[in-house]
């Protein structure tokens, strides 16, 4: 046999060399833990207010660096999972007059721990997809909303123009209780938030007991940021705002590690 033929016997038998390898799975039930990481597009929606405004969204990336996953497999499908996760989160605006033309900036930042509460189902294999939603609740940890006007302009509320306010740095929110009391027009936060939570994504197994995650997250949340309702400062800000909410999307990645239970002795295969 010549070298030729006999590299190509060897290529042809590689798949079924691998194909015990890439049929390995996990157990088919028991806990999990694991940690993640999240780099995140983050968004404040404001709800009562979608024309008439004197700011344009500025594209805003945060990040989760940390989180801690735990979870139950019920079966090779079927999953509940409990994640806690520091999240820093807002977004940054722009400020525009009458023309559209900038007349200063506002930076809404703030961090989280979110408690998403899911429900995961995954298909079955060494790589497998996965599918998870479920209710989440934020605690506020930071928090501060701010203006930085650089020139005196004119805008429009409701089709009534104004002078808005002048050049200078506000700070409109803050979590911290002395902020609020040097300044009186300094509002605060709400430090509960509810919301949902649902992604989807690929699992792959490195082992019997460990497996690799990356996940398309997102969650939107229902609370408004601000303790106050039916803000109007046009001394500080030129727009008026209800009702605003947090929305993010990102990349979750993570590592996880699985307590099997299943036959207790080897991973099970699949057809």
């Amino acid at each position: 046999m010549n070298q030729t033929a006999y590299a190509m016997k060897k290529y042809l038998l590689l798949p079924f060399l691998l194909f015990p390898l890439l049929s390995q799975a996990q157990s088919t039930k028991g806990p999990y833990i694991g940690v993640t990481t999240q780099f995140q597009n983050t968004w404040i929606i404001n709800d009562e207010q979608y024309e008439d405004v004197n700011y344009e969204h500025k594209f805003t990336t945060k990040w989760a660096p940390f989180g801690i996953t735990a979870g139950y497999k019920f079966n090779e499908n079927h999953n509940l999972q409990v994640e806690l996760i520091r999240s820093k989160q807002g977004e940054n605006f722009d400020i525009v007059d009458v023309n559209g033309d900038k007349t200063g900036e506002k930076e809404i930042d703030l961090v989280y721990w979110n408690v998403p509460l899911l429900f995961k189902y995954t298909t079955t294999g060494r790589m497998r997809f996965n599918f998870h939603f479920g209710p989440q609740i934020s605690f506020l940890q930071k928090g501060t909303e701010t203006n930085r006007i650089s020139r005196s302009a004119t805008y429009s509320q409701k089709g009534v123009e104004f002078t808005g306010p002048a050049p200078g740095t506000y700070l409109l929110a803050s979590v911290d209780e002395e902020d609020r009391q040097k300044d009186s027009k300094v509002g605060s936060f709400n430090k509960y938030d509810l919301g949902a939570a649902v992604g989807t994504g690929l699992e792959f197994d490195v082992n019997s007991n460990t497996y690799l995650s990356a996940n398309l997250r997102g969650h939107y949340n229902f609370v408004n940021i601000r303790k106050e309702e039916n803000i109007n400062d046009k001394t500080r800000d030129p727009d008026w705002y209800n009702l605003r909410q947090n929305f993010v999307i990102g990349i979750q990645v993570g590592v996880h590690f699985l307590f099997n239970t299943g036959d207790g002795t080897s991973p099970a295969r699949h057809e």
